[in-house]
């Protein structure tokens, strides 16, 4: 059985992947299982990796693109008790994922239910993941809590809307007027931020919360001191990525920010760094990593994973997919979200030929008390 994958050779534009194909497949080693692949990533943070824009990632080429995986183990390697060929599992992986057989180390696969969709289940791993600790630990959200959420349309941000919607928290988003009926069907009110009253309209909505509690930053293209100030006294700012400034390049023509751009993007970033490393402070200021955060916690992030994918089965969640691709889709994939054509999250589909798959369901407007979550 051939091994295929979607592999750069250099950095760069959609231009730069290729489907290649191997004749050997993967074997594991001691400590190791292989992966059928069944599911894989098609989302903004496999762009930047894809130019070498990741933050804190150094990869080498050639490279296997790919975030995270859902699939099942087709072979176990030597001392492996815990999983057996056939068991579903999930895993982050950073690179490497987009490839129909994988090797992984045992000890770092999640168990997926045996009745989830691979393809729904896909969106839990990073998007959900992100959004769920980012709301619910590093924000400390609550049932009936006002929440702001720059970058609503995106991949986290329609995940954020998701479980705010199941865990009954207020939710504003911000995105492109064009993107209005994404965000106001998540049960959201709507702000857009290329209209011209977009800065007064947030500021009146946070001053009838009397302050967000949480702020939720995907886009990171307002001013900083302007999203502080909508805080409330008790309130947490959590950055999770700065997708506008790249939005802003593609739009104009450029592979990446120009100079200005890339000033602003590395002093707005360490200042967020700087303030997320200040204690005693009333206004909590986060830079979410969801890498470092599982390095530190993996038994949190097993844990919290699996809550995801009862929330799924139990129709309390339900990612907004708006399209499945193959393989030899991956590069009109890939240019459409580079323009920011994306609202919710493209998969990539790596089972082997089977029937039409069933669509989604819409999402579930099931309620339920805020979880009991710390760290």
């Amino acid at each position: 059985m051939p091994v295929q994958r979607l592999e750069i050779g250099a950095f760069g534009g959609p231009e730069v992947l290729r489907v290649v194909r191997d004749t050997a497949l993967p074997v594991p080693g001691p400590g190791e299982v292989r992966i059928r692949v069944e599911a894989s990533s098609l989302a903004f943070t496999d762009t930047l990796i894809r130019r070498n824009l990741y933050p804190g990632l150094k990869p080498s080429l050639p490279l296997t693109l790919g975030y995270d995986i859902v699939g099942r183990i087709d072979e176990v390697g030597p001392d492996v008790a815990q999983w057996h060929i056939g068991d579903r599992v999930a895993d982050l992986v950073q690179v490497g994922g987009n490839t129909t057989h994988l090797v992984r180390p045992a000890a770092s696969l999640v168990a997926v239910p045996k009745g989830l969709d691979a393809i729904r289940v896909e969106p839990l791993i990073l998007t959900y993941m992100t959004a769920y600790q980012a709301l619910f630990f590093e924000g400390d959200a609550k049932a009936g809590d006002a929440l702001l959420i720059y970058g609503a349309s995106g991949a986290v941000g329609q995940a954020a809307l998701d479980l705010c919607r199941a865990f009954g928290v207020r939710a504003v988003g911000v995105a492109s007027a064009k993107h209005e009926d994404a965000v106001a069907r998540m049960g959201a009110t709507f702000v857009a931020y290329d209209r011209p009253d977009a800065s007064a309209t947030l500021d009146r909505l946070s001053r009838d919360a009397k302050g967000f509690k949480v702020i939720l930053d995907a886009a990171r293209s307002e001013a900083l001191s302007s999203v502080l100030a909508r805080l409330a006294p008790d309130g947490r700012f959590v950055a999770l990525g700065f997708s506008a400034a790249f939005r802003a390049a593609h739009r104009a023509g450029n592979a990446r920010p120009g100079l200005l751009a890339a000033l602003r993007f590395a002093f707005d970033f360490l200042r967020i760094q700087w303030l997320s490393s200040r204690s005693g402070t009333a206004r909590r200021v986060i830079f979410y990593d969801i890498s470092k955060r599982r390095a530190r916690h993996p038994e949190w992030f097993r844990a919290d994973l699996s809550m995801l994918f009862t929330l799924l089965e139990q129709g309390r969640i339900s990612p907004h997919i708006q399209r499945v691709f193959g393989l030899g889709e991956a590069i009109e994939a890939h240019r459409l979200m580079d323009a920011g054509q994306v609202e919710g999250r493209f998969v990539l589909d790596l089972a082997p030929p089977r029937k039409l798959r069933p669509r989604s369901p819409a999402p579930s407007v099931a309620r339920a008390p805020a979880p009991g979550v710390g760290g």
